[in-house]
């Protein structure tokens, strides 16, 4: 079941690959027997449902008023089944145990089909969604899912949380005055004030950090590090930060990923899109 779902996220569009290793009329073969499959599922199944420009069949099972669609970047939080149309469950997301599928949307390379559904949903909406093989894994085969197969999705798009949404939900929960808000979207909170000396460009300040995601909570480092200030050593939001502050401060910085690590991410702990939290001590200066 994992695999499947590593694959969702993780696993990029196959219709490039899938063609190239395809002559033409096994393409037109395929795309043929996915509409019949389709078309015999609907009529079977008594279903009405939408065509996309693509090929996907959708229809909305449940509607939000005041719900909004998917932003590049949105944190995107949702349930998920995914099944042949033979009716057999190839992965699922678990509501029993409370344990949603949650990631930066754009952040992370996705099937055709799955990006598409999503994106015609609104946060608090549901739907059916039926893919071509095209738009799913194509070729592939797995031990669940056959090559070629056409896939059926039931999704529940449970919140999309912008990046603003986030540091400021984050914020509301810590309950700490926020001492500015930048023209970059940089949440500066003093939490300790000296008459130390102030931090401008040229000087090389010591500084004790924590970062953690703004999204989870979670720690992703911890240290002390000497930076030269307006040399661009670290990512734009921190300096900023730092540059507000004075030997002997502490303060919490939280900014979005524009000035962080933006929709590359770092390595293996700080994904894309991620807006971050510092907790800084500026030690010294010289």
């Amino acid at each position: 079941m994992k695999k499947i779902a590593l694959l969702l996220i993780l696993g990029v569009s196959v219709f490039g690959v899938s063609c190239s290793k395809f002559l033409e009329n096994d393409i037109e073969q395929t795309t043929k027997q996915n509409e019949q499959d389709i078309l015999d599922y609907i009529s079977k199944n008594n279903l009405q449902m939408i065509k996309s420009q693509t090929g996907l069949r959708y229809v909305i099972t449940q509607s939000s008023i005041n719900g909004r669609n998917v932003q590049i970047g949105d944190e995107v939080t949702l349930h998920y089944v995914l099944s042949l149309l033979n009716g057999i469950r190839v992965d699922s997301t678990s509501r029993l145990k409370n344990e949603p599928l949650r990631f930066a949307f754009g952040g992370v390379s996705i099937i055709q089909g799955l990006a598409e559904s999503i994106s015609l949903l609104k946060d608090g909406e549901k739907g059916t969604f039926i893919m071509p093989s095209v738009l799913a894994f194509g070729t592939q085969a797995s031990a669940n899912i056959p090559a070629n197969s056409v896939l059926k999705v039931n999704l529940e798009a449970i919140k999309y949380r912008s990046e603003d949404q986030q540091m400021d939900e984050y914020i509301k929960a810590i309950k700490l005055p926020v001492t500015e808000t930048t023209t970059t979207g940089l949440r500066f909170i003093r939490t300790v004030s000296t008459n130390g000396t102030a931090l401008k460009a040229g000087l090389l300040a010591t500084v004790k950090y924590t970062g953690y995601l703004v999204s989870n909570g979670t720690q992703f480092d911890t240290g002390q590090l000497d930076v030269a200030l307006g040399d661009g050593a670290v990512v734009k939001g921190f300096e900023e930060g730092l540059l507000k502050m004075k030997v002997g401060e502490k303060a919490t910085l939280v900014f979005p990923s524009a000035i962080g690590y933006a929709k590359t991410g770092s390595g293996t702990k700080i994904p894309p899109y991620a807006p971050l939290i510092f907790n800084v001590e500026i030690v010294s200066a010289k």
